[in-house]
Parts: structure tokens; C-alpha cells; sequence
């Protein structure tokens, strides 16, 4: 995976958590403002709305955000619904050896899942399955019989991942966190990304207990951390009476992050961000992140709600904007 912004080759991938294609095309003409002018002439549409909704300071990292995050969503995705394929046909029970996790791997309109142990001392893959994103469904799903030796790629990512897990963060939950690691280009440099997430249960919904971990791509040193909350947040939703928004303070960063976009599109909810480094509001929907202005519908409204929160600590999540 590159760093998605002016690439246009990644759009699809970009804009929306499974395939975007054709829609992505037909709003092509929808964003027209002068910087378009600097960008290359087979520009993507989310190119196009970035430069032209996006202030240039905050334009790379909501670039990154919105890729990274809708690439999570696709990832964690796959492995909950070919975990629940793999355990309606009895390949996971009774795992042999000790149990070590799956691994994701993206390849066109698919991600395969495969399952891991320690068996005397060697990491093998017992069960897989495979996510088709368009049309979404699960498919080859099996026990793998016999076993099979972990490849070199998948024992970099496994060893990032026990890395990654053996770190102290903020975390929200008493059971096991939802992980997802893939492969990742930046600024030429190869690299892993790890995120350990805390797991949406019934109808609570976390927005705290979220860290990403770069690493380098043999999976052995820990480049940066990222956690995304001071402290544990988190708010319930009925999805009987699902809110229009959730409405949330962030301090961890000048503009909304990939788990805005995640958490957006996990909990099927837009999301306001209240970014207290520079005192903006933000809206995450379906994938996109947005910069909210005076024009806005409802903007005095946003304003007074994010002018009574206090810059040092995260508010409590709120399905109104008057708290």
C-alpha cells in the first residue's frame, strides 16, 4: 500500500470501505476549484475533492486518514465474517498447537484470511477463507489439510503483530483486541502497520482503546506509535434509534484519523470531530472526512457545543450536538 493522495490508480480503494468504481467516475466533474489546475490530468476524483475541500496543511494527512481507514474497515471486515464462515463449519475448534492469529492479505476484489498456530516451534496456517468484496461474500473456506508452514511475508507480519501487542497503550476491554496488520509504502519506506483496536461489543460502541504501530518491514523495530485517545471513551448505540451523528472531541491530532473513518464506518454512523489543536469541526461519513464551515446547516449549533469543551480532556461522545 502507497500514500493514496494524487494517485489515481488507488481511487477506488480510497474512497469508499469495499469496491467504488463507477460511482467515483461519475462525480468527476463535481469538484472544480483552481488548485485543480496543479494536479496531473488523469487526476482521481478523490484527488479533486481533497484539493478543493481541503485546506493544503491538512491535505496529506486527510488523505492518509481516509485510505488507511476505509483499508482497516476492509480488513477487519474480512476476518469477522470468514472467522464466523470458518466456525459454522468447524475449522477452528481445536486448533492445534498454540493459537497465534490470522493474517489478511488484499488482492484486487478479495482478501484472504489465513489462521495461525505455533506447532513445536513453527508457525503454520491451519484454516483460511477468502472475502470477495464485490459482490461481498465469503468463499473456500476450509480446514487446511495438512498444515502449512507460514510464508516468509506472513512471518514478518505475525512477528509485527506479537510486537506491536506486546506494547503498553490505553485499551477498553477485557477480552482480546480486534487486530489488523498489512504492508505499507511511505515516503519510500517499506513498512508494516499494526492496529490493535478495542473490540465493538453488542451495542457499546468503543471510541477510545485505538493505537497503530509502524514497524519496519522485517517486523522486528518499532518505528512510531500512534494511540488515538488519552483515555478510555465510549458511547452506546441502539440501532433501533441510531443518532444522525456522534459528536466528539479529539486532541491527538490536527484533523480526524484513520479511526474516525474506521469507527464511522464500523458503527454505520457519521461523525463529528471536534479537533482541539486548532479549535475546527470535521464530519466522517461513509468514508470521507469533510472540513464543516459557517455554511454548514446547524453550524451555530456545532459551535456552541464544541465552545463549552474543555481542550484538555476528551468529551464524553454525545449523540447531540448541544451534549
Amino acid at each position: 500500500m502507497r500514500t493514496p493522495f494524487a494517485t489515481a490508480a488507488l481511487a477506488a480503494l480510497l474512497v469508499w470501505p469495499l469496491a467504488a468504481g463507477a460511482k467515483d467516475k461519475a462525480a468527476k466533474s463535481a469538484y472544480d476549484c483552481a488548485e485543480v489546475a496543479e494536479l496531473p490530468a488523469d487526476a482521481s476524483d478523490t484527488d479533486r475533492r481533497l484539493t478543493c475541500t481541503i485546506p493544503d496543511k491538512y491535505r496529506r494527512d486527510v488523505a492518509i486518514a481516509e485510505y488507511i481507514g476505509n483499508a482497516i474497515r476492509r480488513h477487519d471486515l474480512a476476518a469477522w465474517l470468514t472467522t464466523d464462515q470458518l466456525v459454522k463449519i468447524k475449522a477452528l475448534p481445536d486448533a492445534p498447537g498454540q493459537p497465534s492469529g490470522w493474517l489478511t492479505l488484499e488482492r484486487d476484489d478479495d482478501i484472504d484470511v489465513r489462521y495461525f498456530s505455533k506447532v513445536d516451534g513453527q508457525l503454520v496456517a491451519f484454516a483460511s477463507a477468502t472475502l470477495g468484496l464485490a459482490p461481498l461474500g465469503v468463499r473456500d473456506a476450509t480446514r487446511l489439510q495438512p498444515r502449512q508452514p507460514a510464508q516468509p511475508r506472513e512471518q514478518r507480519l505475525m512477528a509485527a503483530l506479537h510486537l506491536a501487542r506486546q506494547q503498553d497503550q490505553v485499551y477498553c476491554s477485557q477480552r482480546p483486541p480486534n487486530t489488523v496488520a498489512f504492508e505499507y509504502e511511505e515516503d519510500g519506506q517499506d513498512q508494516i502497520l499494526v492496529f490493535v483496536m478495542t473490540p465493538w461489543l453488542d451495542e457499546s460502541a468503543p471510541l477510545g482503546g485505538y493505537a497503530m504501530y509502524r514497524i519496519d518491514a522485517q517486523g522486528e523495530r518499532l518505528i512510531d506509535r500512534y494511540e488515538q485517545t488519552r483515555g478510555c471513551v465510549s458511547t452506546t448505540l441502539d440501532q433501533a434509534r441510531k443518532p444522525d451523528a456522534l459528536f466528539v472531541s479529539h486532541l491527538t491530532s490536527a484533523a480526524p484519523t484513520m479511526f474516525h473513518v474506521f469507527m464511522s464506518l464500523q458503527y454505520r454512523t457519521p461523525i463529528v470531530v471536534f479537533t482541539t489543536q486548532n479549535e475546527q469541526l470535521w464530519k466522517v461519513e461513509q468514508g470521507r472526512i469533510r472540513l464543516l464551515g459557517p455554511d454548514e446547516p446547524d453550524y451555530r449549533k456545532l459551535k456552541q457545543w464544541s465552545d463549552g469543551i474543555e481542550r484538555k480532556h476528551e468529551a464524553a461522545p454525545t449523540s447531540s450536538p448541544i451534549g
